[in-house]
């Protein structure tokens, strides 16, 4: 009786904290949607607010002010070379790229928001990893203003 009692609160345990993917957006389908919503639009020149959540220093995460031109970045607001040519500083349908590749990698949180009139990500988180410190890394994407 002892024992199933002790196997019964670990096997509880073990259910409360196991590994649950924690998403907003839950299917590949809900971000097909969001994706056609946004390219029905067809978008081409636009700028945007992005602001980057992660263990950075503090030049890396202020806001900056995006401009996109024919589907590339143009212009980031406060540029430095460097910054220029990072990765993170990308169209919206780059986001949309990078939302898939992270899911790939099977992410144990993932927090994707959507803006309801154009369908782009307005809020992005991904851990991969609980296992890796400071990897994690989330993007806020707002003041959008198409041209």
């Amino acid at each position: 009786m002892k024992y199933s009692y002790i196997a019964w609160v670990l096997v509880a345990f073990n259910s409360l904290t196991s590994c649950v993917k924690n998403t907003l957006i839950q299917t590949e389908e809900e971000l097909s949607v969001e994706a056609q919503k946004w390219k029905s639009f067809g978008f081409s020149d636009y700028d945007y607010t992005l602001e980057i959540i992660c263990f950075c220093p503090i030049e890396y995460t202020k806001p900056k002010r995006i401009s996109v031109r024919n589907n590339k970045v143009v212009s980031i607001s406060n540029n430095t070379e460097d910054v220029f040519t990072d990765t993170s500083f990308m169209t919206i349908d780059g986001f949309f790229e990078f939302i898939e590749d992270q899911r790939k990698q099977n992410p144990v949180v993932e927090k994707i928001e959507y803006d309801p009139e154009y369908g782009f990500p307005t809020y992005i988180y991904f851990d991969i990893s609980e296992m890796i410190a400071d990897e994690e890394i989330g993007y806020i994407l707002t003041n959008f203003v198409s041209y």
